[in-house]
């Protein structure tokens, strides 16, 4: 009798784990979208990095709400994505820096953290102070940063963009009762 439910017990979780789609769902969409931060060279990254920015920076790097970046050097890190972005603003413009050079400020997290900060799903304040995101360096700085991704415009996202920001924020909504507590807004 004992073996018996012990192969029930162990046929009953299978489902469930199966089921979840997370377990195998997950990782599979984070390779995809991380892609491009393992695969594409950052020097054919940065012209399109630099056009989508400017693109949905556009009113803030017009009207100079972004000046106080004029020279300073953002790396932007998503550590399962293998995103490493370094960014300044010049001439009211962002423009790519070479990976190698020092940054003046670094924020950093995970791609959930991102998607649910992107898709407005989550307070910017609650992913700092629950330290999903990171800053380091010139805190100041990192502040303003996030100031100014959460005062962004959906609307000048290039579609494309937005497109992929709405799939992943489903997505992550879709397997948010099985991502981890810290994932979870």
């Amino acid at each position: 009798m004992p073996a018996y439910t012990e192969r029930l017990t162990v046929d009953a979780r299978l489902p469930t784990a199966m089921n979840s789609g997370l377990d195998f769902s997950l990782p599979i969409v984070k390779r995809l979208v991380g892609a491009p931060g393992r695969l594409v060279p950052y020097a054919a990254q940065r012209p399109v990095l630099a056009a989508v920015l400017n693109r949905a920076f556009r009113e803030p790097l017009e009207h100079g709400e972004l000046d106080f970046l004029e020279g300073a050097s953002i790396r932007i890190r998503v550590h399962d994505l293998s995103v490493d972005w370094l960014l300044t603003i010049e001439d009211g413009h962002f423009r790519p820096l070479d990976r190698r050079c020092p940054e003046d400020v670094c924020i950093s997290g995970e791609s959930p953290d991102f998607a649910l900060l992107a898709t407005r799903r989550a307070d910017p304040d609650t992913l700092f102070f629950q330290r999903r995101f990171s800053i380091e360096g010139d805190t100041e700085l990192g502040l303003g940063v996030k100031n100014t991704m959460d005062s962004m415009d959906w609307d000048d996202l290039p579609a494309p963009l937005r497109t992929l920001l709405l799939l992943l924020g489903r997505l992550f909504e879709q397997f948010e009762d099985s991502l981890p507590a810290r994932f979870r807004v």
